[in-house]
């Protein structure tokens, strides 16, 4: 039986010795991919995929840090639902990190203990896109205060009845979901850290696992956490800490 489809030709492929096209030189496709060892320099072949997943965070992390920002500019003119995509799309760029982070766990880890001799006594720590965000949390945390006291509004008020000032309650909640997938950013990178390298040994740049382990306590946004304490006062009960005591 004739078959009725017709057959197609495959599109050619671009010839590589005409011009760059519009989209290599929009998007500096050819100084991005310099950007990794050549595979003559690497230590390992997955050296390759080492150092694409953390320039990938440093990326997704300065596009954070212009997030926040712009976050801030819509609070001071007292448009948080202006506010709220950008926190959204903050949160969402952490998402994307803790997903290229898993492609590291998948590195064996006595290929892991051959790439970290290129590291040298490099640190996660001295990622200037990991301390720009630390370094942006305050000042949104700023705008976001003022906001509310604009509004006359405390944070206890606003979680004891969000329809009231939605806009500023789901900016809070936004708060509280980036602190969240940042703080399992943290923990993330301490379990690959110790899944390559035991759990109690001394990490790239000699910091101690316990060292790293001791950053999970922090948080960008205290008085968010602080306001769910209030509100469990309120309905009755006390906080507890970790032997199941009262606080």
């Amino acid at each position: 039986m004739a078959s009725n489809s017709t057959s197609r030709k495959a599109s050619p492929l671009p010839d590589e010795r005409a011009a760059p096209s519009t989209y290599v030189t929009y998007l500096r496709i050819d100084e991005l991919l310099d950007l990794q060892k050549p595979i003559a320099e690497r230590l390992h072949a997955d050296e390759l995929t080492f150092q694409i997943v953390h320039q990938t965070f440093e990326l997704w992390w300065k596009a954070t840090v212009e997030f926040f920002a712009r976050a801030s500019e819509r609070l001071a003119a007292d448009d948080p639902a202006g506010a709220l995509p950008l926190l959204r799309r903050a949160v969402s760029a952490q998402e994307v990190n803790l997903r290229a982070l898993r492609q590291l766990e998948l590195v064996a880890p006595v290929d892991f203990l051959t790439i970290r001799q290129g590291l040298g006594d490099g640190s996660g720590a001295d990622s200037p896109g990991f301390r720009a965000n630390l370094r942006a949390a305050p000042s949104l945390w700023d705008a976001y205060s003022a906001a509310l006291a604009r509004a006359d509004v405390t944070l206890l008020k606003l979680y004891q009845d969000p329809p009231a000032h939605l806009a500023l309650y789901e900016c809070a909640e936004a708060l509280v979901d980036f602190d969240e997938i940042f703080h399992l950013f943290r923990a993330m990178h301490l379990k690959l850290a110790q899944r390559n390298l035991g759990l109690r040994a001394i990490g790239t740049g000699g910091t101690p696992m316990e060292m790293l382990e001791r950053t999970l306590g922090d948080v960008l946004f205290l008085p968010l956490w602080e306001t769910r304490d209030e509100l469990l006062a309120l309905a009755g009960d006390s906080p507890t800490d970790a032997t199941g005591h009262s606080a």
